[in-house]
């Protein structure tokens, strides 16, 4: 898992965030006609999220960055999406699209996730990567994490207020 500001999903964290991503939410409404022929509209419960976004990877590496996305989509099942600014979600992949890019040394790319309900009370190894710069107090306020269950899931940390080393993991769940 990756906090450090870049989007991410399952082991793939992408070297730049994408130019542009888009959560979308619905609700589901249900429309019908009661026995006396009036309309009747009622909540269903709320839709799962949609991420879709698009991006370029550049220089050397372009390629191989492309391909590690590439093979992040085609594990089987889903895996967990890391997007800066939001709590990490249990996703599938539903596209991944090689697009054209006019700058040389780039591959542009596009992507859809859908948020999935089945799976999100699994066991998830959720872990943050120390960066040398963060402490237990800020990744717990980051994932709305009390402090005090961070420090009892890492016994390995003795001081929440000291930043975690630059490649330590702090599990989140």
């Amino acid at each position: 898992m990756n906090t450090d500001g870049k989007m991410s999903y399952r082991d793939f964290i992408f070297p730049v965030n994408p130019r542009v991503i888009r959560i979308s939410r619905s609700k589901n409404i249900g429309v019908g006609i009661t026995p006396y022929g009036t309309d009747s509209v009622k909540e269903l419960g709320g839709g799962h999220r949609v991420v879709k976004g698009e991006g370029e990877f550049f220089g050397n590496g372009a390629v191989n960055d492309f391909l590690g996305l590439k093979r992040a989509f085609e594990k089987g099942g889903g895996g967990m999406l890391y997007i800066p600014s939001q709590k990490p979600f249990y996703a599938l992949a539903k596209s991944l699209e090689l697009t054209a890019s006019d700058i040389e040394g780039a591959v542009g790319y596009s992507f859809c996730f859908i948020e999935s309900f089945e799976n999100a009370g699994e066991d998830f190894p959720l872990v943050f990567t120390g960066d040398g710069k963060t402490c237990l107090w800020n990744i717990a306020d980051a994932f709305d994490i009390a402090v005090e269950n961070l420090v009892s899931m890492n016994p390995h940390i003795k001081r929440p207020d000291i930043p975690v080393a630059v490649g330590e993991r702090v599990r989140l769940c």
